[in-house]
């Protein structure tokens, strides 16, 4: 059986990581026995074939427009609109196998078959939606593989408001929301998280988690979400020891030993670190690993 949690950490630490080769690997959470190769492969025959339907020689807008309807229209990868919160929507190989995908799945397909016809295209993640950018000396032009749309830069924000029917406003210019290979990887993890959750699938979310911590190792929140999942499924120990990390990395390992009620007003005896008290979140933390220790406690 293939470690895919071992070779996604190998692949995104390589020098080379490519963002589908990734999530191929994520892949993993569903088919234990994936052929990351298969599916590499199968993307080299997609580009293959839209090489073969693209006209040569194309540039700026045209190009564009022509990979929306080649990739789009011709070869069918479309927005899965009716069963949108399916999660096969977010796992790569499906995506290649069923032509139907999520904004970002369908966006990470055309970046890897573009790559492999010579063509650059940016991941842009815009609120609530994720798209691709493309560049050239005739201009600058956003994709979006889900709606088979296609605007110049400086429409960004009336295309999306257009898109959720209220104003939305961007706080950056629009280059400040392409994302890097990791970061386009730990949304797509964070939208399947989300789905699992949703469908109150506790043992998926977690191991989605393990992948997610692989992705941003000192980021709290996650450490914090996969200690609280570890409760859900009935692993103490395994949780005691996320929520330690958690309070590691926001640098409040003192909290991890401290009692709930140890901060409360006019408790005695113990200093916290700096003169502050816990925050909310912290405490709700201190009263899970009161919950572990009192389980475990009675086990043994």
């Amino acid at each position: 059986m293939t470690d895919h949690l071992r070779d996604f950490a190998r692949e995104l630490d390589s020098q080379t990581a490519q963002p589908e080769r990734l999530a191929l690997h994520i892949g993993g959470l569903i088919d234990p026995e994936l052929d990351v190769a298969h599916y590499s492969a199968a993307l080299d025959s997609l580009a293959e074939e839209a090489e073969d339907r693209l006209l040569p020689g194309l540039r700026g807008g045209d190009l564009v427009h022509a990979l929306l309807h080649v990739l789009g229209e011709q070869m069918g990868f479309q927005g899965n609109l009716g069963h949108y919160y399916d999660p096969g929507n977010s796992f790569l190989h499906l995506v290649i196998e069923r032509r139907r995908g999520l904004p970002i799945t369908l966006s990470l397909l055309y970046m890897a078959v573009a790559r492999r016809l010579g063509i650059r295209l940016d991941g842009m993640g815009f609120p609530a939606h994720f798209m691709l950018r493309y560049q050239d000396e005739a201009g600058t032009w956003l994709l979006d593989p889900f709606h088979r749309s296609a605007v110049q830069e400086d429409e960004a924000a009336g295309y999306l408001s257009g898109l959720f029917h209220q104003h939305v406003q961007l706080h950056s210019a629009v280059v400040g929301y392409t994302v890097s290979s990791r970061m386009l990887v730990l949304r797509l993890l964070n939208n399947l998280r989300n789905v699992y959750l949703s469908n109150h699938i506790f043992h998926q979310a977690l191991a989605v988690l393990d992948y997610m911590v692989l992705v941003e190792p000192n980021e709290p929140e996650l450490w914090r979400d996969k200690g609280l999942l570890n409760i859900q499924t009935g692993q103490m120990l395994a949780a005691e020891n996320d929520l330690r990390r958690y309070f590691t990395r926001r640098d409040r390992l003192h909290l991890f030993w401290a009692e709930p009620d140890a901060f409360l007003p006019g408790s005695p005896g113990l200093a916290w670190e700096g003169n502050r008290s816990p925050t909310q979140e912290e405490r709700e933390v201190m009263a899970a690993l009161s919950h572990i220790r009192a389980t475990i406690g009675r086990i043994n």
